[in-house]
């Protein structure tokens, strides 16, 4: 007894610690096991919370169910190769692609067609490669989107995109047609200012159903208003003017002297090659025959409409600077000043002193002018001030364009060259170019196959 009481005795420390030693390990692997179970019941809740966000989201309703099923079924109605082109064409014209044949800027090669079977059935493929697309960037990422989308067909996929710049070029009569037609549009509206109309009396407009190639060459024919009298046009002379306000040898009545008239021309030839109807507001439309029932109309588009502005803008600024015997614009509205304009001078009927363009800034005094009147500074378009070069001390005014305001928006280089905005932040606005964005697509149309196939 007394030996076991001693050997007690000699291990009890021993004992002591190993006992708390092993408590403390077990204590220890159980805090583990909590922590690492904490991680785990983290997980776990956060899997409950996203799965009874998906449980107590609604169902969709029976209505809603049949009518995406309705819609799938639809699309996937068995096609042909003559629908499937017609409804492409359709989403081009939609987009703002010009469809024209002649003009080149939508084609699609001959489609070919297979079957695939894919997920347990069979499907009707309609494949079209080399599809091309020309136009301005925004309307062939128009078209792309809605294919690529399925916005118009939900089966359609695109496969492939290959997208370029080009520069436009217009074929030699295509380009002759636009030009023929940008001058007209200009004379037009020249002779209007020049007889101080704000709108032409009795047009030749497209509601009358005939168009004209003749601009005056005989007194009974005329373009564009044949019929007003010379008396409505407040002629007092003894003498007989020609009725109408014409572009070629038009009589025009003198404003100081209303007995008296001169004859004009405001157009250099009297026939032109194409037709044309002319709005009161002086809008011309261009034909290629003189019935407009039965003739087809050449597309001038927007698109047409801004080029003939800056064809305009830019012409403008050539002959002023002609005029003024300008090798560079002093003080011009360039592109790095960051801001563009669509104010080409003053306004007489605003009282008021407007911006300018090209050069608002130049003084009368750096134009060389002595006198002791206040012409306006600058080199503008419209309601310009030009120094007189045989006499320092007077001036005339003189403009270039034949309104105050334009459409779209313009910077001028010191050298004369012209540029086109859509705003008059060039940082933010859009600037037009003659240059159009070209796309080669390969498109997949998916169907049910055709009965009996």
């Amino acid at each position: 007894m007394g030996i076991i009481n001693k050997l007690i005795g000699r291990f009890w420390p021993t004992g002591i610690l190993f006992v708390v030693g092993f408590v403390l390990i077990i204590f220890v692997a159980l805090g583990f096991l909590y922590f690492q179970q904490g991680a785990e019941q983290r997980d776990l809740e956060e899997q409950i919370a996203q799965l009874t966000i998906v449980v107590t989201r609604p169902l969709p309703s029976v209505e809603k169910l049949q009518a995406d099923y309705d819609e799938v079924n639809r699309s996937l109605t068995p096609l042909t190769v003559k629908p499937t082109l017609d409804l492409l064409l359709t989403i081009a014209e939609k987009s703002g692609i010009e469809v024209d044949p002649d003009a080149g800027k939508f084609k699609i090669p001959p489609g070919s067609s297979r079957e695939e079977e894919m997920g347990g059935g069979s499907y009707q493929v309609l494949s079209f490669k080399s599809i091309l697309v020309q136009g301005e960037y925004d309307d062939v990422m128009a078209f792309i989107s809605d294919l690529d989308f399925g916005k118009t067909l939900e089966t359609m996929v695109l496969k492939k995109v290959d997208i370029k710049q080009t520069e436009l070029k217009l074929k030699v009569g295509e380009q002759g047609r636009r030009e023929e037609f940008r001058k007209m549009s200009f004379v037009v509206r020249d002779m209007m200012t020049d007889n101080g109309l704000l709108e032409i009396p009795a047009p030749l407009d497209y509601a009358g159903g005939i168009a004209t190639k003749d601009m005056g060459s005989t007194s009974t024919k005329g373009f564009p208003d044949n019929t007003t009298t010379a008396a409505d046009r407040d002629y007092t002379g003894t003498d007989t003017p020609r009725d109408g306000y014409v572009l070629y040898e038009h009589d025009k009545i003198s404003t100081d002297n209303t007995s008296q008239f001169e004859t004009v021309n405001y157009i250099t030839v009297p026939i032109t090659t194409y037709y044309y109807t002319c709005e009161a507001d002086g809008t011309v439309r261009q034909f290629d025959g003189s019935d407009v029932a039965t003739a087809m109309e050449y597309p001038n588009s927007e698109w047409e409409a801004r080029r003939t502005e800056m064809y305009n803008v830019s012409l403008a600024v050539g002959e002023m600077m002609t005029d003024n015997g300008l090798l560079e614009i002093p003080v011009p509205l360039d592109y790095t000043g960051g801001i563009a304009t669509n104010l080409m001078g003053d306004d007489p009927d605003t009282e008021e002193t407007m911006e300018g363009f090209p050069d608002n800034t130049t003084p009368a005094i750096d134009k060389g002018y002595t006198g002791t009147d206040k012409p306006r500074g600058g080199y503008v378009l419209y309601n310009h001030d030009k120094i007189s070069t045989d006499n320092a001390t007077h001036f005339e005014t003189a403009s270039y364009i034949i309104m105050p305001t334009t459409k779209y928006y313009y910077t001028c280089e010191a050298d004369g060259t012209v540029r086109q905005f859509d705003g008059p932040d060039v940082v933010t606005a859009k600037e037009y170019l003659d240059i159009e964005t070209v796309a080669i697509l390969e498109v997949d149309i998916y169907s049910k196959p055709s009965e009996g196939e």
